[in-house]
């Protein structure tokens, strides 16, 4: 995981390549174009944090004026999860992976190189909880437990968002985008003590800034 540094960097790095491009012609004509993506995630919530993500981002054909469908697939993210019950470092116990493949329905406004588009997502989340050291080691030596495993809930996702296509170039392509992701699995940690489950609220407004290059 990239820390936020070099999450800081690359996100410079991607925005300078799009102020350098040539900008003669525009995207439009793009059928496929891959590329990456920053997102900042501003959590409401005591149990699990917020922070930044890199990822991977894909855009398919372009878009016109009217309704249409919209799909996302890689909008995936890691958040700490906390429990101020135990002794462990600022209370964070370990980290909740969530991948959400997500399909909706949305408007979009074209104007010259920009659209704008005003839509709601919705889909499944397919979910993993791990442990950090710090707690494992709580667990083990102060309340003698054996055999630890976790695991988390798979669950269905909701995301209004509006987000905005900036043609750079005829091969570039950058996109604004905020929303806010609704999605609140149950983490549990098993051992030889049982099973202790709780729901995670993991709702967070999202901000993300991509970058795309055209490849045919």
């Amino acid at each position: 995981m990239l820390t936020p540094f070099e999450v800081r960097v690359l996100s410079i790095v991607l925005l300078a390549s799009t102020l350098g491009a040539s900008t003669a012609r525009a995207q439009f004509d793009n059928r496929l174009a891959v590329g990456g993506s920053v997102t900042g995630r501003l959590s409401n919530s005591s149990a699990a944090d917020g922070g930044l993500d890199v990822g991977f981002e894909i855009r398919m054909g372009h878009e016109h004026d009217g309704f249409g469908s919209q799909l996302s697939f890689f909008g995936w993210f890691e958040s700490d999860v906390r429990d101020d019950s135990t002794t462990t470092q600022a209370g964070t116990i370990g980290s909740l992976r969530i991948r959400p493949i997500m399909a909706g329905y949305g408007y979009t406004k074209t104007h010259g190189r920009v659209a704008v588009t005003a839509d709601v997502l919705g889909g499944f989340s397919f979910n993993s909880f791990h442990l950090n050291s710090i707690a494992e080691a709580y667990y083990r030596a102060t309340l003698g437990a054996q055999n630890i495993r976790t695991e988390a809930t798979n669950g269905f996702v909701i995301k209004p968002e509006v987000q905005m296509w900036y043609d750079v170039s005829h091969r570039i392509g950058v996109k604004l985008s905020g929303g806010y992701l609704v999605t609140r699995p149950s983490v549990s940690i098993i051992s030889s003590l049982g099973k202790s489950t709780r729901s995670i609220k993991s709702d967070a407004f999202l901000l993300s800034v991509v970058v795309v290059y055209s490849i045919f």
